[in-house]
């Protein structure tokens, strides 16, 4: 209920914010770039510091995404913005139904995580600051990158931000943050293959009914979750898959009828992980400058 709640609230301010900044950002791509790192900045940081990290990060993503949608139709972040608000509250609420009805009773609820705060941030977590003005970097490129190699589906660019975003607290000790981001990286590339082509796969059978449409998205989704609860260190490829599955597979309200638009969307996803992943490897702290520390 809880982590519910952060993520309806977090969604709907994040929108709202895209949509206020949006009037001033339209065909001025510098200032959206810099719009993209302040907000993608403040969405790590939160997530990483404060007690309600959740609703930071999916404000600051529904935000990017917002401000993305304006690149391709400067017309549509109203809708967007609107749309965006009303999937995610629709898809909360019968996840928190599905919970609510199948999952195991507790009797008592699971201790709050401990947050840090937003308090010494240039002193004591300077480390968190850095890694979120880096992950900042990373989203504000993507569509600078983007429009420089001329690559297909750029709305993809708002999945590339929410993979990005999604990052692991990090500690005192940089080498081993620097190995906690390049395995993530490396987990999310390979779940972003290993779902995208599972669901071009399941494509090519070219599904004309709803019902085993459904059932195979379901399939897909549950082996991804599957994964996801694996205790082999690998539960983010599971996380990583099962978003692109779902975004390869559902492309509107029933069965696709190209696999077209599944491919594009795989290869815009594919290639923003590559950009934001090398931007981090780039900018985390080399194995020289923590010796020489």
């Amino acid at each position: 209920m809880r982590r519910g709640a952060l993520r309806i609230i977090g969604t709907a301010i994040g929108a709202a914010a895209g949509l206020l900044l949006s009037p001033w950002l339209i065909e001025d791509q510098v200032a959206l770039s810099l719009a993209l790192f302040v907000a993608s900045s403040i969405g790590v940081l939160g997530l990483q510091v404060s007690l309600h990290g959740y609703a930071w990060l999916l404000g600051a993503v529904t935000c990017d995404m917002v401000l993305l949608a304006t690149l391709d139709d400067p017309t549509s972040a109203l809708s967007v913005a609107c749309n965006r608000t009303a999937e995610v509250t629709i898809g909360t609420l019968a996840a928190i139904l599905v919970s609510h009805l199948l999952s195991p009773r507790e009797d008592h609820a699971p201790p709050r995580p401990q947050a840090p705060g937003w308090s010494d941030l240039l002193g004591a977590q300077w480390a968190s600051t850095q890694h979120a003005m880096r992950a900042g970097l990373g989203v504000m490129l993507v569509p600078l990158a983007w429009s420089w190699l001329q690559l297909p589906s750029f709305s993809q660019a708002a999945i590339t931000v929410a993979a990005v975003m999604a990052v692991p607290v990090l500690s005192d000790d940089n080498a081993a943050n620097r190995e906690s981001i390049t395995a993530r990286g490396t987990h999310r590339i390979l779940g972003c293959l290993i779902g995208g082509l599972a669901g071009l796969a399941v494509l090519v059978v070219s599904f004309e009914n709803f019902l085993p449409w459904l059932a195979a998205l379901a399939v897909g989704v549950w082996i991804g979750a599957h994964v996801q609860a694996s205790a082999r260190d690998i539960g983010y490829v599971g996380t990583q898959g099962a978003v692109v599955f779902i975004m390869t597979m559902v492309q509107g309200s029933g069965p696709p009828s190209s696999i077209i638009p599944g491919i594009e969307r795989l290869a815009g996803i594919t290639g923003g992980l590559l950009i934001v992943q090398i931007v981090a490897i780039l900018l985390a702290p080399s194995a020289a400058r923590v010796a020489a520390r």
